[in-house]
């Protein structure tokens, strides 16, 4: 009996001892690892400042290429469209609506690891057929994620006008 009571007591501190180098084993592995670094407003804003590069000169494929390959778009008034080639096409559109200028200014970002957030406004011009130039004037939301080069890419982006949709006259 009081073999197996030292026994029992032996394991115990064996166990005790086992977890306790273990846990200090994870910690100091833990502490081997590097973390990503968070990154700055600045590095999270340079996807929407090459989205805009892009649009100006007219290349919806560079537009398109700030964004995953399953990323979505979210904009006001229409369906969501997701996957970077439907994400080019719709930019497309844009170009030949008749875009002439667009704007971006970040007005906060942060990241936690590979995923950060950018929120900011802008200003869109196009030109209408008649010549004259129409003006979109809003806010955005980019949802972010560090891709496998480093780079930040949207993987959801969300935006809207800062004034109402036109009232149509629906008498006539």
């Amino acid at each position: 009996m009081k073999n197996l009571k030292k026994t029992i007591i032996s394991m115990v501190v064996l166990i005790a001892f086992i977890s306790i180098t273990s846990c200090k084993q994870n910690e100091n592995e833990t502490n081997g690892m590097q973390m990503p670094k968070s990154a700055t407003v600045e590095e999270l804003g340079q996807m929407n400042r090459d989205f805009v590069k892009a649009l100006l000169a007219k290349d919806a494929t560079a537009a398109a290429s700030v964004y995953s390959e399953t990323a979505s778009l979210l904009p006001p008034n229409e369906a969501i469209i997701t996957g970077r080639e439907n994400i080019k096409n719709y930019w497309q559109g844009a170009i030949d609506a008749g875009l002439v200028d667009a704007k971006v200014r970040t007005i906060d970002a942060s990241s936690d690891g590979d995923l950060g957030y950018e929120i900011g406004t802008f200003e869109l011009k196009f030109q209408a057929e008649d010549g004259s130039i129409v003006t979109d004037i809003g806010k955005f939301t980019e949802l972010l994620r560090r891709d496998e080069t480093g780079r930040w890419i949207s993987i959801y982006g969300m935006w809207s006008a800062n004034e109402p949709l036109p009232v149509h006259d629906q008498t006539k």
